[in-house]
């Protein structure tokens, strides 16, 4: 299955997701949001990104949504965080299409050298991860509003 092929590839190449995913923020996202991605919070959420990326790959249809809905509260929890200490929407949405673009580039370079001989079946994989770029970048856009609205209920301190 194309779907196992693809997220075979995605498990061997871990490290060159993470390396394309920074160089893919580097000058497209303010400094200080950058150097917070490089520590162990900024990568451990992107872990376990490219964890759930593999698991989406992997699932069984039936399945597919029940991860998709983890995925999102991952990406949402992450703006929170980011949000809370002052990083703005732009920024926290650029992570997720950077990370969207990794994921594509880093199977399409091994993905398209191999012996795959199915065309639709890596298109149908690229439009996979289009639809799972698309629940992380609804995901962060949720978190940095959860996260105003906790700060405009008074629950949270106010952020000069």
């Amino acid at each position: 299955m194309i779907s196992d092929t693809l997220a075979s590839h995605l498990r061997e190449n871990h490290e060159e997701v993470m390396r394309r995913w920074l160089e893919n923020l580097h000058g497209h996202i303010a400094d200080d949001f950058e150097q917070m991605l490089k520590t162990p919070m900024g990568s451990g959420v992107a872990n376990k990104l490219i964890n759930s990326s593999i698991e989406f790959l992997e699932a069984e249809d039936y399945h597919k949504a029940d991860v998709l809905h983890g995925l999102r509260d991952i990406a949402s929890d992450a703006a929170f965080r980011r949000t809370a200490v002052g990083f703005g929407l732009p920024d926290i949405v650029t992570t997720a299409i950077a990370f969207r673009i990794a994921l594509q580039e880093t199977l399409l370079d091994h993905v398209l050298l191999g012996t795959i001989e199915n065309e639709r079946a890596v298109i149908e994989g690229i439009m996979a991860l289009n639809q799972l770029g698309d629940v992380l970048i609804s995901g962060e856009i949720a978190g940095f509003f959860a996260y105003n609205d906790f700060r405009e209920d008074g629950r949270g301190e106010e952020v000069v």
